[in-house]
């Protein structure tokens, strides 16, 4: 309950910034594409500057326009299902360059690679999961979503330059944020494999269909 609660503050927080760009016509769609664009150009400037906080700071604001076009198509009514798809679609791509990016320009790519299997993964299993018809959430949420690797990937970029360079096992925070995001992403993974394998199964036992 205390979690839809703040769900729907969050909501009439972010529907009052949709309701000023839906005056200019500006669609859902558009607004994703839109926020597609920037993340992305932000991601491929990070290998010319090279400079984690000017990157970080930069990620943390355009992902802030992932919440604007939901709140686009919840103010004017045009939640279709082709938008739903399209968000989910862009978040990946932006994710995984970002990982890219940093994997780039600080050489960890073990820990880079092993954080986006992992992110590709959570999202994977959930959606196929959903298709064999299993329950689409978690009553009380999973371990480590999206928001929770891009906070996580930002804080590392932001601070990394204020905190020994070897803070974390002889490497810097930034090298801890990536493993960090390996890590729980890879357990959230299974978490949700773990589920559904119980969904799934409870639903052929009662002679649901099965795939072929």
């Amino acid at each position: 309950m205390l979690d839809s609660f703040r769900r729907a503050q969050q909501d009439a927080f972010w529907d009052r910034f949709g309701r000023i760009v839906a005056r200019t016509g500006v669609t859902p769609d558009q607004v994703t594409l839109g926020a597609f664009v920037l993340s992305s150009a932000n991601s491929l400037l990070f290998p010319v500057h090279r400079d984690p906080l000017v990157y970080g700071i930069a990620l943390a604001l355009t992902e802030l326009l992932d919440n604007v076009d939901g709140a686009v198509a919840r103010v004017t009514g045009h939640k279709t299902r082709y938008g739903a798809f399209l968000d989910a679609a862009t978040d990946r791509y932006k994710e995984a360059l970002s990982l890219l990016v940093v994997a780039w320009v600080t050489g960890y790519w073990l820990a880079a690679f092993l954080a986006v299997t992992g992110s590709l993964l959570v999202s994977y299993n959930h959606a196929r999961a959903a298709m064999e018809g299993a329950s689409s959430r978690a009553a009380a949420g999973d371990l480590f979503e999206r928001f929770e690797r891009v906070a996580v990937l930002v804080l590392g970029l932001v601070v990394c330059r204020f905190l020994p360079a070897n803070i974390f096992f002889g490497r810097d925070a930034l090298f801890g944020a990536l493993t960090l995001i390996a890590v729980f992403s890879h357990l959230t993974a299974l978490q949700r494999w773990m589920r559904a394998a119980r969904d799934l199964r409870a639903i052929d036992g009662n002679g649901g269909p099965k795939a072929e």
